[in-house]
């Protein structure tokens, strides 16, 4: 059995990579740094927080964005949702004073 998974495609490459360009955009920049990777047939986006040790490899196929573990974050053609799912998951979050 062939198996594939999030990412992968036999000619999809420059559309999976210019959706991830477009999600890329839509993330914040001073709260996240990206890096696209694209490989014949494959296209995936790193993001890491800027404020917190937290990060993933979001991927994507010709219906959605996908986390690495291959969960569904949101379709394709709506990266400004992608986006702000992933904005949630990966945020720093304010750690209390200590006195």
């Amino acid at each position: 059995m062939n198996r594939t998974r999030p990412g992968d495609t036999a000619d999809g490459t420059p559309a999976l990579t210019a959706a991830l360009q477009r999600l890329d955009a839509a993330l914040d920049p001073r709260e996240y740094a990206t890096t696209l990777t694209t490989s014949p047939g494959r296209a995936s986006l790193a993001v890491t927080s800027r404020h917190a040790a937290i990060g993933d490899v979001i991927w994507a196929d010709n219906r959605a964005f996908y986390w690495s573990w291959g969960e569904w974050i949101a379709p394709l053609s709506d990266p400004a949702t992608a986006a702000r799912l992933i904005t949630v998951v990966l945020r720093a979050v304010p750690q209390p004073a200590h006195d």
